[in-house]
């Protein structure tokens, strides 16, 4: 009963997390802040990309929205040089969960990134969604720009940051949208990513989202709107104003990097700062200068203070009490505000506690036998994929299965196809472990927030409980009969 109880409140985490998203009561527009990449553009820019979620805005098609059903959770829309569909569209609308994990359902979300996955995932997104829009070259090219509106936590962190909105302003800007034709007019250096996010958010807040013209050398980043709608968001808490962060799934693509303005690019990047250092000092010494004066910013430093949007009124609250001097009421309204953040981010000493039983499940499965050594069981997953065929369900739920000559079993890849009765229990079990130990060996900043988190750990305690002999001191029959080798 007791973990019946336990799993029913982290479902009930999750899901207020997500419908935190949007209600019934009011709407919310969210600026998605996504890190750079260790390649292309991003490479050298250090800006990222930008984005702009709607809780209470869906698509009718990916070029057409439509106000929200009851149930459903928003789109994402997201702009690029192109799309590389068969017209050049300004804009993609995509349902969130798919933006974030490449699926629908959170449920269904891949628990490993792979290429391979990710691939199948977006072509059951071009099948489903895409086949009016996406025919000749664009549904072969591996490189079309439409491919990274799927699963894009699956190879970079993404902070978005939300304020409340009102049903009115959502059909407003659906309206302004599906009339303007949808034709793309991009250019990297007048009409980019970030300017295209900014003209979203300031269709609802106008003048909310800003572009820093020094620190960004006369263009428009991500990181500069982001900054400057943050600000906006504090000043008002009837807002709500808070930040949620989407961390980047283990598995094949390299940590994503943070964000950059152009200055602060020039004297933190060896491969421009060094050159620069060597033939423009001075002028390196103004682009470092005018950032750390003008133009920092920290998303961390936002989500901290600013988990869930309760913190705000909080705020208020704590300033009017210090205002009439009223310290016992200061007193109460800082300990509110520590226990939210702590409710939303955890402690260090749960972070310690976590990390110390992880150690010690790791330790157990080796001792158990259902793992040679600890190398071997913290790289199960790359080792399953490497010896396995992976199919798909219907609802882009995944599966590893032996392929010829292969001794383990059948097992989820997906933390619904993980529980499954046909999913090997013991290789989920070693799966599950190996993603949160994953998690926690991350740094602060990459790591998962805790209600992601605490949904991952109860689904490896659900699948340990099974397999491990003695748990809670009961007996019990370790399930399946595969172990990594």
């Amino acid at each position: 009963m007791r973990k019946l109880t336990q799993s029913l409140i982290r479902i009930i985490e999750i899901a207020a997390l997500l419908l935190s998203l949007g209600s019934a009561m009011h709407a919310d527009v969210g600026l998605m802040l996504n890190e750079a990449l260790r390649e292309g553009a991003s490479k050298w820019t250090g800006a990222g990309h930008s984005a702009v979620y709607l809780s209470g805005v869906c698509m009718a098609s990916p070029v057409e929205l439509r106000m929200c059903n009851p149930g459903e959770n928003g789109v994402v829309l997201s702009n690029y040089r192109s799309f590389d569909e068969d017209r050049s569209y300004e804009w993609n609308a995509i349902p969130l969960n798919i933006y974030l994990y490449g699926v629908e359902d959170a449920s269904a979300r891949p628990l490993f990134a792979s290429k391979t996955v990710r691939w199948m995932l977006q072509e059951r997104y071009r099948q489903k969604y895409l086949a009016s829009l996406c025919i000749g070259n664009c549904a072969t090219n591996p490189e079309a720009l439409w491919r990274e509106t799927v699963g894009s936590t699956f190879e970079r962190d993404i902070y978005v940051f939300m304020a409340k909105t009102t049903p009115a302003q959502d059909r407003a800007l659906i309206e302004k949208f599906n009339r303007a034709g949808n034709v793309g007019h991009y250019n990297g250096f007048t009409y980019n990513c970030a300017d295209f996010a900014r003209d979203v958010v300031n269709t609802y807040f106008p003048g909310a989202a800003k572009a820093d013209r020094i620190n960004d050398f006369w263009m428009t980043s991500p990181k500069a709107i982001a900054k400057s709608f943050a600000h906006y968001g504090v000043k008002r808490p009837e807002l709500g104003f808070h930040v949620v962060r989407f961390s980047q799934i283990p598995g094949e693509w390299p940590s994503s990097r943070d964000n950059r303005k152009g200055m602060e690019q020039l004297y933190r990047a060896n491969r421009w700062r060094l050159p620069l250092a060597v033939v423009l000092p001075e002028e390196l010494a103004v682009f470092a200068g005018s950032y750390l004066t003008t133009g920092r910013f920290n998303p961390e430093l936002e989500l901290n203070r600013r988990p869930v949007d309760e913190v705000i009124g909080l705020e208020v609250s704590l300033q009017e009490a210090r205002e009439n001097g009223n310290r016992e009421l200061e007193k109460e309204y800082k300990q509110k505000l520590r226990a939210v953040r702590n409710n939303a981010l955890g402690t260090s000493e749960e972070w310690s506690g976590y990390n110390t039983n992880v150690q010690q499940y790791e330790a157990e499965a080796v001792e158990q036998g259902y793992a040679s050594n600890l190398n071997n069981l913290r790289n199960v997953t790359r080792q399953m994929i490497s010896t396995s065929w992976i199919t798909m369900d219907d609802k882009g739920g995944l599966w590893l299965s032996p392929r010829d000559g292969q001794s383990h079993p059948k097992v989820g890849l997906s933390a619904n196809t993980l529980v499954e009765p046909s999913s090997d229990a013991k290789m989920g079990y070693l799966l599950a472990l190996s993603r949160v130990g994953a998690e926690l060996r991350k740094k602060t900043k990459n790591r998962e927030t805790l209600v992601f988190f605490r949904e991952d750990w109860e689904l490896m305690e659900q699948l340990r409980a099974k397999v491990v002999p003695f748990v809670a001191g009961t007996q019990r029959t370790p399930a399946g009969n595969g172990a990594a080798q």
